[in-house]
């Protein structure tokens, strides 16, 4: 019996360590690092994280951030880069997504306050 419980106290703490170590995933500083860098594998990287970013809630980023439709993964990446030269110390303190969202919506700001409708986006862009 008490390995049993050993064994499911094991399983949580490796589930709670787990979530915690997967809350924020990539600091800003190096989200900056990979979309600044050179290398093919770096600026992949960069052009994925950006536009999966982008993708994976975009009533959420267009509530906060009219990013244009059209808009592509090279203004994404310039209005990054020089939302983080202008802001050091966001890129020092921020997660990736943080700095993303930062920087989006200062660029495509939103007239709306009202984030609670799933299309405001529609209304305020």
């Amino acid at each position: 019996m008490s390995k049993v419980i050993i064994a499911i106290a094991a399983s949580c703490l490796t589930m709670l360590m787990a979530t915690v170590a997967s809350a924020s995933y990539y600091s800003g500083k190096g989200v900056i690092a990979n979309c600044g860098s050179d290398a093919t594998y770096d600026n992949g990287w960069c052009a994925g994280y950006l536009g999966s970013w982008a993708d994976g809630d975009i009533d959420m980023v267009r509530r906060k951030a009219c990013i244009p439709a059209d808009t592509s993964i090279g203004t994404l990446k310039k209005v990054l880069m020089d939302y983080a030269e202008a802001n050091p110390l966001d890129v020092e303190n921020m997660s990736g997504g943080e700095l993303l969202q930062r920087a989006f919506s200062r660029k495509w700001p939103t007239d709306s306050i009202d984030d609670t409708v799933s299309e405001i986006y529609r209304k305020t862009c």
